[in-house]
C-alpha cells in the first residue's frame, strides 16, 4: 500500500510555489507516494494537474468553515502530514488528518516570543526551499528538488493571446509587492524600460490587481510603448505568460518565484527582506545593496524601520539597467 500524505501550504503565493520543492524528496522517499495538498482557492491551479499530486483541496478566505469541512473530509485518510504553514488552522487540519505529523518551524521559542512583540529577526542563513527541505529530515527525506507548477492548455492559451506578436527579446517588469518597503519606485522601473526598450526589448507589465497603483505610476514616466499587460491573468495565465518572456525583473514577490518555477531568468531587486532565503533559482540573479542594516526583516512592512529606506532608494537604475543587459546578451 502506498504512504497518504498530505502536504499544507495555503499561502503567500511565492511560499506555496517555493513549498512545491518537496514534492519530488517525498517521490524519491516514498515511491508511488498519494500526495494530496490544501492551499488557498486562489493558487489551486497551480498545483491541479501536477502528475504527482493526486487531489488539492481549496481553504477560501473569510469562510471560517471552510476548514472545520476540510478537518472532516481529511480526517484519518493519511499516514502522515505535512504542515509547511504552521498557523492554528493549519495545526488542527493536520492533527485530524493523521498520526504523524511534520510540521515546518522557522523560529526558535525566543524568536516566536520576540516577535509577538514587534520584533522579527529575518531568517538570513539559507534558501526557503532548504528550510522546508530540513523540516522533513524526520522522514529521512532528502532536498530540495526542483519547484513545480501546472500549467494548464486554457491557461498557456490565454498567455499566447496575450503576448501574440509580441516581439523578442521580451522583458518584464513587476514593480508591485505586498508591503511598501519591498517597492522600488516605479519610476525607477520606467528608466529601466526605456533603456531596455532602446536597446530592442519589447516591454510587458507583470503583476496582478493589487499591483495597479504602481503600474499607474510606471506608465506615467515611461516613454516606451507597453507591449502587454498581464495584470488581467488568472495566476497560472500569468506564469504562463512569464515561461514566454527573456527576462523579468522584479521587487521580491510572487512572480519571481513563478517565474523562476517556469525557468525564466529573474533579476530579483532586494532591501529589507534577505535574498539569501528568497532569492530566485537559477537561471535568476538577486541584486541588493550590502548594507548593514540589511535585511531587517523576513516579510517587508510599512516603513522602515531606520527611517531611511536606503536599501531601496540607494539601488541605482544603473546598477539594475547594468545586470539585466548582462542577463540579456
Amino acid at each position: 500500500m502506498s504512504t497518504r500524505v498530505l502536504v499544507v501550504r495555503y499561502s503567500a503565493l511565492g511560499d506555496v510555489v517555493l513549498a512545491t520543492s518537496i514534492l519530488a524528496p517525498l517521490r524519491e522517499r516514498f515511491p508511488g507516494a498519494h500526495v494530496e495538498w490544501v492551499t488557498d482557492a486562489l493558487y489551486a491551479p497551480l498545483l491541479q494537474g501536477l502528475p504527482n499530486v493526486a487531489a488539492v483541496h481549496a481553504i477560501r478566505r473569510g469562510e471560517a468553515g471552510n476548514s472545520a469541512q476540510l478537518r472532516r473530509e481529511l480526517g484519518g485518510r493519511f499516514d502522515v502530514a505535512i504542515d509547511l504553514q504552521n498557523k492554528v488552522r493549519t495545526a488542527l487540519i493536520v492533527r485530524s488528518a493523521a498520526p504523524r505529523r511534520i510540521t515546518f518551524r522557522r523560529r526558535t521559542p525566543w524568536q516566536a516570543i520576540s516577535s509577538a512583540f514587534g520584533y522579527d529577526p529575518p531568517l538570513n542563513r539559507t534558501h526557503a526551499t532548504q528550510l522546508y527541505a530540513d523540516a522533513l529530515r524526520p522522514l529521512g527525506v532528502g532536498g530540495p528538488g526542483p519547484l513545480e507548477i501546472s500549467l494548464s492548455g486554457e491557461a498557456r492559451a490565454r498567455a499566447g493571446e496575450l503576448l501574440a506578436g509580441v516581439r523578442s527579446p521580451v522583458v518584464a517588469l513587476a514593480p508591485g509587492a505586498r508591503w511598501p518597503t519591498k517597492r522600488w519606485s516605479p519610476q525607477r522601473f520606467a528608466e529601466v524600460a526605456d533603456v531596455l526598450a532602446a536597446d530592442g526589448a519589447s516591454i510587458v507589465l507583470a503583476g496582478g490587481p493589487g499591483d495597479r497603483d504602481a503600474f499607474s505610476q510606471l506608465r506615467a514616466a515611461l516613454r516606451a510603448p507597453v507591449a502587454a499587460d498581464l495584470s488581467s491573468l488568472s495566476i497560472d495565465a500569468l506564469a504562463a505568460a512569464l515561461a514566454r518572456v527573456d527576462l523579468l525583473v522584479s521587487n521580491d514577490s510572487g512572480p519571481v518565484h513563478l517565474a523562476s518555477a517556469v525557468g525564466t531568468p529573474v533579476l530579483a531587486l532586494y532591501g529589507p527582506t534577505s535574498s539569501i532565503r528568497w532569492g530566485p533559482r537559477a537561471p535568476g540573479r538577486a541584486l541588493s545593496l550590502a548594507l548593514p542594516c540589511a535585511p531587517c526583516s523576513n516579510h517587508g512592512g510599512d516603513r522602515c524601520p531606520a527611517g531611511h529606506h536606503r536599501c531601496m532608494k540607494d539601488l541605482a537604475p544603473a546598477a539594475v539597467i547594468a545586470a539585466a543587459r548582462e542577463m540579456l546578451s
